[in-house]
């Protein structure tokens, strides 16, 4: 019975030994794992950031190629509303001028639905920051605008193009 009670005594100290042992061990693995945990949260984080940054960079670059399409057609519509000045109201009814018309009607459409807008200059007071002068007309009120040659554009409330206009010039101002 003696030699039972040792067998048994020895086997809870080895049982106790090695429990410690595995606690130690489970302690280790707990740490690892969190610092495995805590590098994946991190390298997840940053993934989800760069593609944030991807997407973003991918918009710009929409805009900025739709922006420089928009303003390479410009010029387009430029010279077709100046060809609509010079047509005369007896030669309006021509069906060739009402296609071409239409032409120009489609081009303010297609800008207005790219958020672009027109800016009305001719009357107002000259602002560097929406005009561009190039050229002067005497006798008239300083720094007011006076004729308009080339349209200024706004896409999305954004000048995107200043206005060529020609502004009043006043000697005794």
């Amino acid at each position: 019975m003696e030699e039972h009670k040792k067998e048994h005594d020895s086997s809870c100290a080895w049982d106790l030994g090695e429990h410690q042992e595995f606690q130690k061990r489970l302690e280790q693995c707990e740490k690892e794992k969190e610092e495995y945990l805590n590098g994946w949260k991190r390298v997840k984080a940053d993934f989800l950031n760069y593609q944030k940054e991807q997407r973003e960079r991918m918009e710009m670059t929409i805009e900025y190629v739709k922006e420089k399409m928009i303003l390479d057609m410009l010029p387009i519509l430029d010279n077709l509303e100046r060809a609509e000045k010079q047509i005369s109201p007896a030669d309006r009814e021509n069906q060739i001028w009402k296609g071409f018309s239409q032409i120009a009607l489609q081009m303010r459409e297609f800008f207005k639905g790219q958020g672009m807008e027109a800016m009305g200059t001719t009357g107002e007071r000259f602002d560097p920051n929406l005009h561009e002068a190039v050229g002067e007309v005497e006798g008239r009120e300083s720094g007011t605008i006076v004729e308009e040659i080339e349209k200024g554009y706004k896409r999305n409330g954004r000048l995107v193009r200043p206005a060529k206009v020609k502004i009043g010039a006043n000697k005794n101002d």
